[in-house]
């Protein structure tokens, strides 16, 4: 009787989840696609933002290593480690601003079948 039993919540489990499957599916195709227009939002975004922060923090790097020159050796050592902290940012920056859009179109061409590009 008992196994009757797990053997009815079995086939009903079984009938769910192979309706469902169309439903979701579609879900996750038009996931997938909100994703893609995310991404090449984002894309975007790192195009026209992050070269221009870069830049204003290798102009800040600068700065700050040349007004560090005009004080004592424990100001200059913290002008310094500014500096750096600020010139290694910057590089960052251009590393994500370079790399970011080749993966975003590498990501977007596996998400979506038809392969539209931003």
């Amino acid at each position: 009787m008992i196994k009757m039993r797990n053997n009815t919540k079995m086939l009903f489990i079984l009938l769910l989840l192979g309706l469902s499957t169309p439903v979701f599916a579609a879900t996750t195709t038009s996931m997938a696609a909100a994703i893609a227009l995310g991404l090449c939002g984002f894309k975007t975004l790192v195009y026209g933002v992050l070269p221009t922060l870069a830049l204003i923090m290798f102009l800040f790097a600068g700065l700050a290593y040349a007004a560090g020159q005009a004080f004592g050796a424990e100001m200059r050592a913290k002008a310094q480690g500014w500096a750096m902290s600020l010139l290694v940012g910057g590089i960052i920056g251009i590393f994500l601003a370079v790399l970011a859009p080749i993966l975003v179109t590498i990501f977007v061409s596996m998400g979506l079948p038809s392969g539209s590009a931003c």
